[in-house]
């Protein structure tokens, strides 16, 4: 374990950024040149944060292909200079593998320590370009110094900002660390930071709307847009992207060109197939980032806005699960990206544009030929004008698309090229977040609110389908569950206004459905449950051998139920039926109204048990309780946008609740599995081994139990928060 002094300071304006990185000395001490890196730090912690309860950050970096994990303590500013001093434990490691796996460590072993069994997420994302330099006296290393650009990804927000960074190393003493600071103060306009980059990743995370660091009482300099050249290659500030109509072709461009005066000639040109992979839950995607194949020199690309290319070549049949491009998706995603979501074929020319005032302009002609792996959409071609803004004139380039947006009727689209192409398709984008359409809005009516709900629960069931029927991911099946669920409850929920034949149709079908996906995904859960814990047991192969083929043997039967009935014309007239659940389409009065008595009735069917000692509750009572739990959920959650923030919290209140008794209810079903698994004919001679089993899953009831004991003492939250509708626990 080591321990770090530093100093961090907010800097607003990029003169004091430029000042700082020029210096060549300062308060007697030297600067050698700067190393300029690209580093992506990945924050994780568990659900509930028990790391950061703990006063610890773990961080996996990223940096020149190589992989590390960090911990640190979590540590105010000790003094106005903002100098934080901390512990800090490190390793390198080979890929982002669960921490069971890590080397043998300090790191490890506190890791391991503090979260037991529970499992590592992603909380954030922190991409910097940094230009570190050495502080010297002599041959002597006094200090380090890094200037930052910041950029932070969480919850769907970015926030950017720039930061300086001075750390103490072993030849320095403290008197010549804060000369140093006292020197860097009087250089540039600096402000000690208040919280570290781990800190305000979380509040980005928590929806915090505080500015990254606390504007200087003194006048500084108006902010400027940061240039392509000066900070990460971010796309949006690189390349303005355009679509033509259907039926322009690219002589069509370079004839507009010719007419609005402009020269060109063709640079270059290229033609390539490529094949896009992403997770289930689109993790790629959602950060921006790029996984595809090029067949023609078999070879595996990585891109991620902002950072290096990332390239290797191997077997096309799958994404690579070791070297550059593994690591690189391993530091974004703990899942593998086994499902296809794009094949295209693009014909690139790029054109180097001499304008009327000689400027030189780069414009990229690409042909997209689309078509969807996963969805049944026809193919698709598109033509879209990338304007490269590196090297040019903002004004000349702004100018010149649009004069070609007016000539050829041309449409902006955003800066993530596979976002274009899946959109021009059609088909959901990987994770199938749910479009805009079917999301309910303040002042709709009642009846607008359920035909959304039941048609975006209907679309995320479409959504999920594929993937489910080519067993590409496990989660698919466990996303159509869901979506399935909430659409039973919609039904319960909105009876009246779908009316009782419509309501109890729609139901009887759902419910013939869901059973089906029920026995499948139980089957997933315990798969996946007992392969992450025959290491507790110390199970021989033999006994994973027969436990598993016990479990795929169930598995391939209920898919073969399951899998007719997802691609038969019933399934089909259900998705159809959801999707225009109504004749009429207003109406039925305000949906705030109907929103909040409806919360009111979930609640007050809790407020009974809230009376109860949780300790009485038996297995049956707790997996009530959980569907009470999830019924208050899902109804908060549609009425999440009519009724703001009173149902966004209370929906996210019942998470800890509805996680703690699924873990339980989990444990329970595997109890009866494994006792069921004693009489299986290949298994008798390991029922110790299956009763070892057992009382691992005993243990975690156990230890759900008494989280449970924890939460409910709080409960009483829930219905403060909602006065006047619920009577009070206990009372």
């Amino acid at each position: 374990m080591s321990r770090e002094t530093e100093a961090k300071f907010a800097v607003f304006d990029l003169v004091s950024f430029n000042k700082l990185k020029a210096l060549r000395e300062t308060g007697g001490f030297t600067l050698t040149e700067a190393e300029e890196l690209a580093v992506t730090d990945v924050y994780q912690d568990t659900a509930s944060r028990t790391l950061t309860a703990a006063g610890w950050a773990l961080r996996l970096r990223s940096q020149h292909g190589r992989l590390s994990a960090t911990a640190k303590q979590i540590a105010p500013p000790s003094d106005s200079l903002s100098v934080r001093e901390r512990e800090e434990l490190e390793i390198g490691l080979e890929s982002s593998e669960l921490p069971q796996d890590w080397p043998e460590s300090d790191l490890r072993e506190t890791v391991l320590a503090l979260i037991g069994l529970e499992p590592l997420i992603a909380l954030f994302e922190v991409h910097q370009l940094r230009f570190v330099r050495n502080i010297v006296q002599a041959d002597r290393l006094v200090s380090e110094m890094s200037l930052d650009r910041v950029k932070l990804v969480a919850g769907g927000r970015e926030r950017e900002f720039m930061v300086l960074e001075v750390e103490l190393r072993p030849a320095g003493t403290r008197e010549e660390f804060f000369s140093i600071l006292a020197a860097l103060g009087r250089e540039a306009s600096l402000v000690p930071s208040v919280r570290s980059k781990f800190e305000e990743g979380l509040l980005l995370l928590d929806g915090g709307e505080a500015p990254p660091h606390p504007a200087p009482a003194v006048r500084t300099r108006r902010w400027q847009r940061p240039t392509a050249a000066s900070v990460l290659a971010v796309a949006e500030d690189q390349a303005l992207s355009l679509e033509t109509p259907s039926g322009t072709d690219e002589e069509t461009v370079q004839a507009a060109l010719s007419r609005l005066g402009y020269r060109f000639r063709v640079h270059s040109r290229k033609e390539e197939t490529r094949a896009y992979f992403d997770t289930q839950g689109g993790d790629l995607f959602k950060q921006g980032c790029e996984l595809y194949s090029t067949p023609y020199d078999s070879r595996w690309h990585f891109l991620r806005r902002g950072a290096q290319e990332h390239v290797q070549k191997g077997s096309l049949d799958s994404p690579p699960r070791t070297g550059p491009v593994a690591h690189a998706v391993q530091v974004v995603t703990r899942s593998f990206p086994q499902v296809p979501c794009l094949e295209a074929t693009l014909r690139e020319t790029v054109l180097t544009l001499a304008s009327i005032s000689a400027s030189r302009l780069g414009l990229s002609l690409r042909v997209w030929q689309l078509r969807s792996p996963l969805y049944d959409a026809a193919p698709q071609t598109a033509l879209m004008l990338v304007f490269d803004r590196r090297g040019s004139s903002s004004f000349e380039l702004d100018y010149l698309a649009g004069l070609l947006r007016k000539a050829l009727d041309l449409r902006e689209l955003g800066d993530f090229e596979l976002r274009n192409c899946l959109l021009k398709l059609g088909v959901p984008l990987p994770g199938a977040p749910l479009p805009s359409d079917f999301l309910p809005a303040k002042g709709d009516e009642v009846l607008v609110v359920c035909r959304k709900i039941l048609s975006g629960e209907a679309w995320r069931m479409k959504a999920n389908t594929p993937g489910a029927v080519r067993d590409l991911d496990a989660e698919f099946v466990h996303d159509l569950r869901v979506a399935t669920r909430r659409a039973r409850f919609a039904c319960r929920l909105f009876g009246a206004a779908l009316g009782i034949e419509t309501r109890d149709a729609i139901k009887f079908e759902l419910a013939w459905i869901a059973e089906l996906l029920g026995k499948v995904r139980d089957l997933d859960v315990l798969k996946a449950r007992l392969e992450s814990q025959f290491a507790l047991v110390d199970a021989d192969e033999g006994f994973k051998a027969a436990a598993t083929a016990v479990l795929e043997t169930r598995a391939v039967e209920a898919r073969g139920l399951l899998v007719p009935a997802l691609r038969s014309q019933r399934y089909a007239t259900l998705l159809e039926r959801l999707s225009s659940p109504l004749q009429e389409e207003a109406g039925n009065g305000p949906a705030d109204e109907f929103g909040r008595r409806r919360i009111g009735k979930a609640l007050s069917r809790i407020a009974p048990w809230a009376r109860r000692n949780p300790e009485e509750l038996s297995p049956a009572e707790l997996h009530r309780l959980r569907i009470l739990f999830k019924r208050l959920r899902y109804t908060a959650e549609f009425f999440r946008a009519v009724l703001g923030s009173e149902a966004a919290t209370l929906a996210k209140d019942c998470v800890a609740f509805q996680d703690c008794l699924g873990l339980h209810q989990d444990a329970r079903v595997a109890v009866d599995f494994l006792t069921a698994l004693a009489e299986e004919p290949a298994l008798h001679g390991w029922l110790l081994t299956l009763g070892a089993l057992i009382q691992v899953q005993r243990d975690i009831m156990g230890a759900q139990r008494e989280r449970f004991r924890t939460l409910w003492g709080s409960a009483q939250g829930l219905f403060d928060r909602w006065p006047g509708r619920v009577s009070r626990v206990g009372s």
